[in-house]
């Protein structure tokens, strides 16, 4: 199940214009959390959450050419995560 809530995702689109590479190594990650957002390679980034309300959480992926991207999203445990 992906994340239920990517509008951050479509709106980076817009701001950023990222290439077709990167938007397709994040949207990729975005399929495959599913129901289990804190999952690896993920980190909490505790400076920015506030358990145990939500959590911020960031990623640096790499597709298999070298590209990175960083991923940041929200996890709450009150009304799911996006």
């Amino acid at each position: 199940m992906p994340l239920r809530e990517i509008g951050a995702y479509f709106e980076w689109i817009e701001r950023e214009t990222p290439s077709r590479r990167a938007r397709s190594v994040a949207r990729t990650f975005i399929a495959e959390l599913g129901d289990e957002p804190w999952r690896a390679p993920s980190v909490p980034i505790g400076e920015l959450s506030n358990q145990p309300e939500y959590e911020v959480r960031t990623a640096l992926l790499t597709d298999d050419g070298g590209l990175q991207v960083q991923v940041w999203y929200l996890e709450s445990w009150r009304h799911g995560f996006g």
